[in-house]
């Protein structure tokens, strides 16, 4: 898969997302759309029309004061060639990890939320702990992470962070 589309599938469930966070008080007391079956599949849009659904739950927009980000890893997202030398064949790991580590980096606003899921619960929460080594422990602070996976992965993503800072949400998929 191009980048460009991996960038332009990114950039689509970030508006869906965040069209869905920022509500009238009117629109706020009507009922929240239904969550989305967990796909049975690996299909890359079925996973994402259910993580947009889980996203956009009254729970985790309550703490959303800025924008809400989601971050999706396909299933055997470590296995493309990874050439650094032609980024256009990189792993979508590699491709995200290049966007959010230094996000982490820097910093993120207070009052965002930051949504990582995917089919492969291990390697997202892998994915998370990698990007958010080394981070200050006040990066996060002001906004949180929902990480939508499997239970025996969530503690080592919370402590993650945690320690930078962040407030810890967790939805799981069964």
């Amino acid at each position: 898969m191009s980048r460009q589309i991996i960038i332009a599938s990114v950039l689509l469930l970030s508006l869906a997302v965040s069209a869905c966070g920022k509500k009238e008080e009117k629109e706020s007391k009507a009922e929240a759309p239904a969550v989305v079956a967990v796909p049975t599949t690996e299909d890359s849009d079925a996973w994402k029309q259910y993580l947009s659904s889980v996203a956009v739950k009254k729970e985790y927009q309550e703490v959303v004061s800025d924008r809400t980000i989601p971050y999706f890893l396909p299933m055997n997202s470590k296995t493309a060639d990874n050439d650094p030398k032609n980024p256009e064949v990189s792993s979508p790991y590699t491709r995200q990890m290049d966007v959010v580590k230094p996000a982490i980096e820097r910093t993120v606003t207070k009052g965002n939320l930051l949504v990582f899921g995917s089919p492969d619960s291990k390697t997202m929460a892998d994915f998370i702990v990698e990007a958010f080594t080394g981070a200050v422990p006040t990066a996060l602070s002001g906004s949180h992470v929902l990480f939508i996976g499997k239970s025996e992965d969530a503690e080592r993503v919370k402590a993650s962070v945690e320690a930078a800072g962040g407030g810890f949400l967790f939805e799981e998929v069964q």
